[in-house]
């Protein structure tokens, strides 16, 4: 055997993986133990051109495409490390791996470590991912809770990986003179198990295997498996079933029956999770040569060898029916235990119980064809575009339609007759399963079931500033299966409106939607363009109890992740100086604070009375745009709306040094394109609104640019344009 030059190889299968490759090279770079190389298999792909760090001592292995398994037997011939270590390149790891895993290093010694998964990139994961990745766990269990010892490898590394394809050698340091001298390789006509015979071989020849609690191997779920799946996120069921046995199959050689009682419990509970229910939706033939394999797979160990793995009533059963190769009781014993589990669930949760109904009581009913449901911001509040839409319709159609509208549990103030009903209710579930129009500004639920007949609406509630679903990297204020849940519900929408060029660019490829798009402008901002004006201000003024002789400023800022510190705990610093604005424009205008929900009760304007108002809860902002004469905001979108105005706007931006990474996932460059000067203090926020005159002056060309770019559609007839188009359409009918 060669001289090694160094103490650990990393050996990295790449396939392409451009958006992770950079974290995984810099957790390298960052190791505080050094004496390393890494092996880059390029599988059928062009080296990385990006992201590579100039202190890495990488050897790049160029190749065609063989998979995961050829990649890393390449990366294997050219390894000059005492150890091998194998790295995805979606992974990445704690900067003190290695160095942990070098100091339990032996001769003829396996070193494994703990392994975690997280949803998110390096940067996020090292400032709060372990804490998101808590909130948002979504693997759960197999089977049973199982305690595991971790100085016991099978338990930790099988027992512990809660499913069949989880098994695998990462996370592992394993002596290169144990893979080239017995010999130990993947195989490679596994593309998803190659892992699972390579690790059985390992801790079976192995003299030694020990663990460090130190150091982590961080796996890196993928948060858009629509268009970058991970393996595991793969829609290849026949496939993925075949090669659960064929790499049981394979590893059972290497596995005793003192070790073999975790490995044999997890190939149990894969039974139950995946190939029970493959087979339930094969054909009769495909299902019974599944069965087939199935009883030759499970004969390796036998019927008494079975007998001795401790299983509950169902796996048990599954396996003896298996051993009989009886596919159709493989199937009626999996079909009455998920039917026990329902009906389990329905008995014993209400939520249950009203998605039972909905999908199979209600949604096979008859449709109401002249019912129309609509929701505004997940039933909060009565306004944005479902409101003028409801409004024209009334106004246009009466008597023609039935009306019912979403609510959070208050009831709505609502102008014309139409009935209410609460969101998730039983009302809820059985109006949603038979109402044949739906006019949502938000996603509808992920368990929404579109019906042949049903025209769904969305008109989305506002031009896009932050990245959106599919163009950004990391989700970290919403579920991690953000992505697949929206691309899901996009595939129900009918109609998508859209108020700029710009926004229906962007709403095509970060909805990924190619549906009918309505190019109409916002139905919201038909009101910015009534022939009333001035009567409408005068009528909202008096409704809000507000001066009708002075100048009204509306601050609506955006809302901050660092506003929020724990469970319905908000905090809200306000940064404009009150006291200052008063003493300087009282006399001449009034301040209307609009800020997000959240912190709506946090605001205290006890000591400026007369002169600041908290409209936070109001339902409308489009009639507080409407009585504004200058518009305060920061990086909130609520600029595009109040631009239809073409009255000033003032950009407080006393955070932007803090918020210029952010500014980076904008879709436009705000110190570039805003309408209006970007302030960092009161006292300059004061001065522009004495000099109100000359702000217009210096911003009018920029004023104009941006209204020629995002408001050239609106016009004041949005409703009349949407309902006219989806209403009348006779492919609806």
């Amino acid at each position: 055997m060669e001289e090694c030059y160094m103490k650990i190889s990393v050996v990295i299968a790449y396939h392409d993986e451009k958006q992770y490759i950079k974290d995984c090279l810099a957790s390298l770079a960052e190791q505080t133990f050094q004496d390393f190389e890494v092996i880059l298999v390029c599988d059928g792909c062009e080296a990385p051109e990006e992201g590579i760090p100039e202190t890495l001592n990488i050897v790049t292995v160029m190749q065609e495409e063989k998979g995961v398994a050829g990649a890393r037997n390449a990366g294997i011939e050219k390894t000059q490390g005492e150890y091998v270590v194998f790295l995805d390149a979606d992974d990445y790891l704690a900067e003190d791996t290695l160095e942990a895993l070098a100091e339990k290093a032996e001769p003829e010694t396996v070193v494994y470590i703990s392994k975690t998964e997280t949803w998110y990139s390096r940067k996020v994961y090292q400032d709060n991912g372990e804490k998101l990745d808590e909130q948002n766990d979504t693997n759960g269990d197999e089977g049973e809770e199982t305690k595991v010892d971790p100085e016991n490898p099978y338990e930790y590394l099988i027992a512990n990986t809660k499913k069949w394809q989880n098994i695998s050698t990462l996370g592992l340091l394993i002596p290169r003179r144990l893979l080239i001298e017995n010999p130990i390789r993947f195989c490679e006509e596994l593309e998803y198990d190659s892992d699972i015979p390579v690790l059985m071989e390992v801790l079976a020849k192995a003299p030694k295997t020990v663990y460090q609690e130190k150091g982590t191997y961080i796996k890196r779920k993928h948060n858009d498996p629509i268009n970058l799946p991970s393996l595991l996120q793969k829609k290849d069921a026949a496939k993925k079933v075949a090669e659960a046995m064929k790499s049981y199959e394979m590893a059972s050689r290497f596995v005793d029956k003192e070790n073999g009682r975790a490995f044999h419990y997890r190939f149990a509970m894969c039974l139950v999770t995946m190939i029970a229910p493959f087979m339930i939706e094969s054909k009769a033939a495909e299902r019974k040569e599944t069965a087939k394999e199935l009883k030759q797979t499970l004969e390796i160990l036998g019927k008494d060898g079975w007998a001795e793995i401790p299983l509950k009533h169902h796996p048990r059963k599954l396996i003896a029916y298996g051993l009989a190769g009886d596919a159709d009781k493989i199937v009626k014993k999996t079909r009455n235990h998920a039917r026990r589990q329902t009906l389990f669930r329905v008995c014993t949760s209400r939520a249950k119980c009203k998605r039972y109904l909905y999908e199979k009581v209600f949604s096979k009913m008859k449709m109401f064809d002249d019912m129309v449901i609509f929701e505004s911001f997940f039933g909060k509040s009565y306004s944005d575009s479902p409101k003028y839409i409801f409004e024209y319709m009334n106004e246009t159609y009466p008597g023609k339609y039935r009306y019912m509208w979403v609510n959070a549990g208050k009831k709505l103030n609502l102008p014309y007759p139409s009935k209410q009903m609460k969101r998730f209710s039983f009302k809820y579930f059985f109006y949603m399963a038979r109402a044949k129009y739906i006019v949502f500004n938000g996603r509808q639920p992920q368990y929404f079931i579109k019906r042949k007949g049903n025209v769904f609406l969305e008109t989305w509630h506002g031009t896009p500033l932050k990245k959106l679903v599919f163009d950004m990297e990391d989700v970290t204020t919403a579920s991690p299966l953000y992505k697949e849940q929206f691309y899901i519900q996009t595939r129900s929408w009918d109609y998508l409106v859209a108020p700029n060029r710009f926004s229906e660019d962007v709403f095509r490829h970060a909805f990924m939607y190619d549906g009918k798009m309505l190019e109409t402008g916002y139905p919201r901002n038909d009101i910015l363009y009534c022939q009333d004006k001035e009567k409408r201000m005068r009528e909202i003024k008096e409704e809000l109890h507000l001066p009708q002789d002075k100048k009204i400023i509306l601050y609506a800022p955006t809302w901050r992740d660092d506003e929020f510190y724990g469970h319905a705990k908000y905090k809200f610093t306000l940064q404009l100086d009150l006291a200052k604005m008063q003493k300087e424009l009282g006399d001449e205008y009034i301040i209307l604070l609009r800020t997000h929900y959240f912190i709506a009760d946090v605001l205290d304007l006890s000591e400026y009375e007369g002169f600041a108002y908290n409209l936070s809860k109001y339902d409308d902002i489009a009639r507080l745009y409407l009585i504004s004469d200058v518009l305060i905001t920061d990086y909130s979108s609520v600029f595009f709306d109040y631009a239809n105005l073409r009255r000033p706007m003032l950009f407080f931006t006393y955070d932007l040094e803090k918020y210029r990474s952010v500014l980076r996932g904008f879709y436009i460059d705000v110190e570039e394109e805003l309408p209006g000067p970007m302030l960092m203090t009161t006292n300059e926020v004061i001065g522009a609104l004495q000099n109100i005159e000359k702000v217009v002056t210096e911003y009018s060309d920029k004023y104009t640019a941006f209204c020629d770019k995002y408001c050239a559609w609106e016009d004041g007839t949005a409703a009349k344009k949407v309902v006219e188009t989806v209403f009348s359409d006779k492919s609806n009918k």
